[in-house]
C-alpha cells in the first residue's frame, strides 16, 4: 500500500476503535521499516497518517506499547523461520544448529524487525500489550519443546534443561549477532572472517554443549 492510499484511509473521521488501533499499528509498522527504531517516534507516526496525537494515545499508553504491538508480526515471522528450518533439515543436533542458525538469517533477512526485537530486550522496556507476551511465549514454547524432544529422541544429554537452554541460547545468540553487527568491518576487513562463519561456530560450540 503506498503512502498515499494510506492516507487516503486514515481521512476517515469515524472509524471504529478496533479499525483505529490496527491503522496506528500498521503505520507504526511502515514507519519503523522506513526509519528503523532508533528513530522511530510517535510524531512520525501521526505524521505519516495525518492525525492528532491523542488519539494515538488514546489507544496505546506509551512508545513501547506501539512498538510491542508492531513486535508481534515480527516474533511471529522469526517463529515461522524457526518452524521451516525444524521441518527442513535433518535429525539429530544438526537441526537444533539449523533452528539456532534461522535466527541470524532472519536478522538478514529482516534487519529492522531484528532490530525492534533486541531494542525490546532492553531492562526497561515496559507494555501492557498482551499480543507481545503471546509471541513471546510461543517462541520460548517452541524452542523449549524442541529441546525436550532432542533429549528425548537421545541427541543430547539427560541432564539439560530446556528452560535454561532457552534462556541460554536466546541472549547469548542476540549477543553474538550484535556484536557480529558492530564488528563487521574489522572482522572481514582485519581478520578475514565473516559474520555466518563466526555465528556458524558459536552455534557449533553451543549445540555441542548439550550432545551425547
Amino acid at each position: 500500500m503506498t503512502n498515499s492510499q494510506f492516507k487516503m484511509v486514515a481521512t476517515k473521521k469515524h472509524l471504529k476503535p478496533a479499525s483505529r488501533r490496527e491503522q496506528i499499528i500498521n503505520a507504526a509498522d511502515l514507519v519503523l521499516l522506513d526509519v528503523g527504531v532508533k528513530d522511530f517516534t510517535i510524531d512520525k507516526v501521526v505524521e505519516y497518517l495525518g492525525i492528532a496525537k491523542g488519539t494515538v494515545y488514546k489507544y496505546f499508553q506509551s512508545k513501547d506499547d506501539v512498538l510491542a504491538e508492531v513486535s508481534t508480526k515480527a516474533l511471529n515471522q522469526l517463529l515461522n523461520y524457526f518452524k521451516m528450518s525444524e521441518r527442513n533439515s535433518p535429525d539429530g543436533p544438526e537441526k537444533t544448529k539449523a533452528v539456532i542458525m534461522s535466527c541470524y538469517h532472519y536478522s538478514k533477512d529482516y534487519p529492522k524487525y531484528f532490530e525492534l526485537i533486541v531494542y525490546l530486550e532492553r531492562p526497561e522496556f515496559k507494555t501492557s500489550a498482551e499480543s507481545h507476551r503471546k509471541a513471546s511465549t510461543k517462541i520460548q514454547e517452541f524452542f523449549i519443546g524442541h529441546i525436550e524432544l532432542q533429549k528425548e529422541q537421545g541427541y543430547f544429554k539427560k541432564n539439560i534443561n530446556p528452560m535454561m537452554m532457552n534462556y541460554l541460547c536466546w541472549g547469548s545468540s542476540m549477543g553474538v549477532m550484535q556484536f557480529l553487527d558492530s564488528k563487521r568491518a574489522f572482522l572481514e576487513q582485519e581478520q578475514n572472517i565473516s559474520q555466518e562463519e563466526l555465528m556458524t561456530s558459536f552455534v557449533e560450540v553451543f549445540v555441542n554443549g548439550m550432545t551425547k
